[in-house]
């Protein structure tokens, strides 16, 4: 006859400690990856690394929607500035489309955590029409003066 060893109701098995703790150290490993995606590359990969983290801490059961919410915000906020840097590099290049597309990241990047600005908005779109207006008038100007 086999012995039977009681076990409480609170105790895992062996095995499922075991798993418990590979996923807790999955998770923590997740999320020293987003913190360095957060400060060394795009929005995009953070997104998949902030993605990645809170799969795995649901999984291991260590999830907590106040860290998701404040690494998601520092995510956006960085991607906000991100947009006005490249807005401004692309204005200055007159590149006025992918101007008017890092705009675009930053009203939606902007909406999504609750900063954005519709009068910062629109003076900024006027930046970009009065940039695109001097350049139009400069290159109606050139062909006269080649003339004379």
């Amino acid at each position: 006859m086999p012995f039977a060893h009681p076990q409480s109701s609170t105790e895992l098995p062996q095995d499922e400690k075991a798993r418990k703790r590979e996923l807790k150290k999955e998770a923590a490993l997740n999320l020293w990856r987003l913190k360095k995606s957060l400060e060394e590359e795009g929005f995009y990969a953070a997104r998949v690394a902030l993605n990645i983290w809170r799969s795995s801490a649901m999984d291991a059961g260590t999830f907590d929607q106040t860290e998701y919410d404040e690494l998601k915000k520092q995510m956006y906020e960085k991607s906000v500035n991100n947009s006005l840097e490249c807005f401004e590099f692309y204005l200055e290049k007159a590149s006025f489309h992918d101007a008017n597309m890092c705009l675009q990241t930053w009203k939606v990047h902007a909406q999504e955590i609750g900063i954005f600005d519709q009068t910062k908005y629109e003076e900024l779109q006027d930046k970009i029409n009065k940039a695109r207006a001097e350049k139009t008038l400069k290159e109606k100007k050139k062909p006269s003066e080649e003339k004379n």
